[in-house]
């Protein structure tokens, strides 16, 4: 088994990747043993943390630290439902990427902050934006 492993791994050393045969560099991969300890995939668990439609959305509008009420959240990312803000805040909330504060007056006050965890993905957030702003100048200027 363990010499399996070896010629694998020696066979994809030797082998040039898809991304390096065209002339892109490719990515040094993690080639870390503990890896395989891993109850599951690092790249599953980060979307199943923070992927779908709308919790980087999330993430981004409580990027700047201070807190911001629901509404203030679902005003800044225009075409979500009460369902999924409240379901994606919740599971964001569940999972340490964002604090729920509940204020115990009337009417009901609840804000949202982003954690530490939380905006420790920002920078890849932010690298994700970039990317789609220069892709969307490319779109818009070969029209």
């Amino acid at each position: 088994m363990k010499k399996d492993k070896d010629k694998k791994k020696k066979r994809l050393k030797q082998e040039p990747s898809v991304t390096e045969k065209e002339g892109i560099p490719a990515l040094q991969l993690l080639e870390d043993e503990s890896l395989e300890e891993l109850p599951e995939d690092p790249l599953q668990h980060a979307l199943a943390v923070a992927g779908g439609k709308w919790k980087l959305r999330i993430l981004w509008t409580l990027r700047n630290g201070t807190s911001l009420r629901y509404g203030e959240i679902k005003q800044q990312i225009g075409g979500i439902t009460d369902m999924m803000l409240s379901q994606s805040l919740r599971e964001l909330t569940a999972d340490g990427m964002a604090v729920r504060r509940q204020y115990q007056q009337i009417p009901p006050k609840v804000e949202y902050q982003i954690t530490p965890t939380g905006a420790e993905l920002l920078p890849a957030i932010e690298l994700f934006r970039t990317w789609a702003v220069s892709r969307l100048k490319e779109e818009l200027s070969n029209g």
